[in-house]
């Protein structure tokens, strides 16, 4: 177990040095499980780079199960918890939200109400708040929302963006057209529609080339750790990237960006009045998500 621990935090940090500052280990001690993990598995679980660690096919699909297995896990704990503990509030977000937006900033809420018990479902579809016992989730506004309260969450701004090392291999970008001839990280989004780069560049007048390199991925998390190790170009949707380029592991290529009439809205059942943990929620992560808009 402690070496699946491991892994995750290797695979997900894409380096076994964050991983080991993450889990309070040294460096050594991380390279030494990976080999341990490897040499039971039978296979290799990482292609060791110059700068950090990228996951095989194994290690992708094995990251994607742990992850998913220390998410149940958790989630498990935290309802074993609620027993005993004080008033208890869940909230459903995207995988993608809650590793790129929600994690960083989740200890401010914990500061701001030690007594509210916080239970997280990661899901990439709507759910049925009541019969899931969810109280808040996000998810895109594709129109009304019959069944539901909802708040304005983050307008949905898209641009490219990438690592400042890909710019380095391959050269400035110069303008939109030049997109398409980089490699390009593409998002297939399973259950609802969102902005591809064929619309995005469409916005622009721009067509896909025949000859243009698409990676595609069905998990906006994979889709940016891509980004950041260097393999192509992202569309980045601001909420999440813009913490990301300003630790400077991201760039945006070209200044051009897209704001869709589908805003991102926080939502809760229209037959449940909202629990009184609930509203602290919501107006929390409204305050959160405005200060990530202001300039």
């Amino acid at each position: 177990m402690a070496n699946l621990i491991a892994f995750e935090a290797a695979a997900r940090t894409g380096s076994f040095t964050r991983a080991a500052e993450e889990l309070s280990i040294s460096q050594p001690a991380i390279s030494h499980a990976m080999r341990e993990l490897e040499r039971e598995l039978g296979v290799t679980l990482f292609q060791r780079r110059h700068k950090g660690v990228e996951t095989t096919d194994a290690g992708r699909h094995l990251y994607e199960q742990v992850s998913l297995g220390l998410t149940l896990i958790d989630q498990a704990l935290g309802e074993v918890r609620a027993m005993t503990a004080g008033p208890q509030v869940t909230l459903a977000v995207s995988t993608a939200t809650a590793t790129w937006w929600l994690l960083p900033r989740i200890a401010r809420f914990k500061q701001q109400h030690p007594d509210i018990e916080l239970r997280c479902i990661t899901t990439d579809t709507d759910l049925d708040l009541g019969r899931e016992r969810v109280d808040l989730a996000i998810t895109l506004g594709t129109g009304e929302f019959p069944q539901h309260q909802r708040w304005h969450f983050v307008d949905e701004e898209i641009f490219p963006v990438c690592s400042p090392a890909y710019l380095q291999a391959h050269g400035p970008i110069a303008d939109v057209q030049a997109l398409t001839r980089a490699s390009l990280l593409h998002l297939e989004e399973r259950y609802r529609p969102r902005l591809g780069w064929l619309g995005w560049l469409a916005r622009f007048g721009v067509s896909l080339g025949r000859n243009t390199r698409l990676f595609r991925f069905n998990d906006y998390s994979v889709v940016l750790q891509a980004a950041i190790e260097g393999q192509g170009v992202a569309m980045g949707w601001r909420h999440l990237v813009d913490p990301l380029i300003a630790q400077g592991l991201l760039v945006r290529p070209v200044p051009q960006s897209v704001t869709t009439d589908q805003p991102i809205y926080l939502v809760a059942s229209r037959h449940t009045k909202l629990r009184p943990e609930a509203v602290s929620l919501r107006d929390w992560l409204i305050a959160e998500a405005r200060m990530v808009a202001l300039p």
